[in-house]
């Protein structure tokens, strides 16, 4: 790819970027990011291995591109969730975060995710978005229990402390349960982390929502 183009996907209009972070994706979930070419992306795809080679430099950029996406995807979920009450957005927020281990594109992203978190540590592009990410996240759920404190249907617990608890917990499992094919752990985690939440974060008199019952 040529250094004097900088080409970084920004002009990739965005059904066809779609197209091209989804091959990212599958190409990610089947190689590994060592493994990672332009030919396997393009052999994921409908785009040829030309136009992926006009359009992003390197590898890297094809990967950022994933990355962007993948939070964007995630991001849009999360906020739409906002209108629902304190109890109910925290249960599905932890639901969703979790993944579903039914849906083929939340299991390849979770694979991806988990390839992409090994080489974090030695590649700032990747480890920026990601710490981003998990900081936005982490942030939207204290708010959404320091609201829950607000309105008396939480108890007064540390909001931060609690958000922790859950986001690790949750990757955690996410990651496990996608990458390794687990699937049986996801059922015994979500058990015990909604009846933590009914438990230590639930105010006495509130009940969990119909669906986490």
């Amino acid at each position: 790819m040529s250094e004097e183009s900088g080409a970084d996907g920004e002009d990739v209009p965005e059904p066809a970027r779609e197209e091209v972070v989804q091959s990212v994706l599958r190409a990610l979930a089947e190689h590994g990011y060592a493994g990672l070419t332009t030919k396997r992306v393009a052999a994921q795809s409908d785009k040829s291995e030309a136009f992926l080679f006009y359009h992003y430099d390197t590898k890297e950029d094809l990967v950022v591109a994933f990355l962007e996406w993948a939070v964007e995807r995630l991001s849009r979920r999360l906020a739409a969730l906002d209108d629902e009450d304190p109890v109910t957005r925290l249960y599905a927020a932890c639901d969703l975060l979790l993944g579903d281990t039914d849906d083929d594109l939340d299991r390849g992203i979770n694979v991806a995710m988990m390839e992409l978190l090994a080489h974090a540590p030695h590649n700032e592009r990747f480890h920026d978005r990601l710490v981003d990410y998990e900081r936005a996240v982490l942030n939207d759920l204290a708010g959404v229990v320091q609201e829950g404190i607000d309105a008396g249907v939480f108890r007064p617990v540390d909001p931060e402390a609690t958000a922790a608890y859950l986001l690790m917990t949750t990757d955690g499992t996410a990651g496990a349960v996608m990458a390794l094919e687990m699937d049986d752990v996801d059922a015994m985690v979500r058990e015990r982390l909604f009846d933590y939440v009914e438990r230590t974060v639930l105010a006495e008199s509130v009940d969990p929502p119909a669906d986490w019952q």
